[in-house]
């Protein structure tokens, strides 16, 4: 009986010297607290993607635009402006023996068109793409004998 009574007077005397001297808890240096001085550090260079991008004949005319196309004025001055043209100069292009032409079509594909002055079923053909520009005006039912296929 006398060991049971002893042991709750041992755990007072062990808490004790715990109560009086608290655990002290260690302080980290505030030079730690800092952000890492970026300026040491080399500067991070990440080289631009390069795209590639094939360009296709969609056409082949052994006898040129003759016959196929006609000049089309009002484009032409808008191609020079800017406000009609290919989304990416050449990435259609049409062959003839003395020329290569870049191609746009009128659902869209490799168009440019922010004042919707395409037409359905016509073909452009573009030479130059800069203030120089000339648009022809071919229809896609009269060109489908020409057409390459990717």
């Amino acid at each position: 009986m006398k060991v049971i009574a002893a042991v709750p007077l041992l755990l007072a005397l062990l808490a004790v010297p715990a109560a009086a001297d608290p655990m002290r808890v260690e302080r980290t240096d505030p030079g730690h607290l800092r952000a890492l001085n970026r300026s040491s550090l080399p500067p991070e260079v990440i080289p631009p993607r390069t795209r590639y991008v094939r360009s296709q004949a969609v056409y082949s005319l052994p006898k040129g635009l003759e016959g196929f196309t006609r000049y089309d004025a009002a484009l032409s001055r808008l191609c020079q402006r800017g406000a009609f043209g290919q989304e990416m100069d050449g990435f259609y292009w049409a062959r003839t023996p003395d020329k290569r032409y870049g191609v746009a079509f009128s659902g869209g594909a490799n168009l440019s068109d922010p004042q919707n002055k395409r037409k359905t079923g016509e073909v452009y053909f573009f030479d130059g793409q800069d203030s120089r520009c000339s648009v022809y005006v071919g229809e896609q039912a009269k060109l489908m004998p020409h057409y390459v296929g990717p």
